[in-house]
């Protein structure tokens, strides 16, 4: 039997029985990452995750995380708009916060002030934490079943 034919028939086989489950399906060379109807790849172009559906063929959202584009793929999965809006709206604002933290953390690293620099550490610290409440909110999303 032909290697590459069985390959193709063990893909076909996985694919038909992962698109009725909410389980990432690496696809490919491991550059898209499948969840049921939801493809989603990285694009350093947009500085984030394009998620497409399958179906259509078409883009249906971007996200600034990796944990946004696998809870808004299961909220897509689950025919839950309301929960895909608010993963969105989460992955917004973390990626608000995390910008706020990075830019903080640089004001830190080159200030010689020091007035300006413990501000920074605060500012800083306030980032970080809402940066990890949002990355908890979504992992929530996408590990509640």
């Amino acid at each position: 039997m032909n290697p590459t034919k069985l390959q193709a028939d063990l893909d076909e086989i996985m694919e038909s029985g992962l698109k009725k489950v909410y389980i990432p399906y690496v696809k490919g060379k491991g550059k898209s990452v499948r969840i049921k109807n939801t493809i989603f790849r990285e694009s350093k172009k947009e500085g984030g995750f394009i998620l497409f559906d399958v179906a259509t063929h078409k883009r249906v959202a971007t996200t600034f995380s990796k944990r946004g584009a696998i809870a808004y793929s299961k909220a897509r999965a689950r025919n839950n708009e309301t929960m895909a809006n608010e993963v969105l709206r989460l992955d917004q604002t973390l990626c608000k916060h995390y910008m706020d933290s990075l830019f903080h953390k640089h004001t830190i690293e080159q200030t010689d002030d020091e007035f300006r620099r413990d501000a920074a550490e605060m500012r800083f610290e306030l980032a970080k934490d809402h940066t990890w409440n949002y990355i908890c909110q979504l992992d929530e999303y996408i590990f509640d079943d």
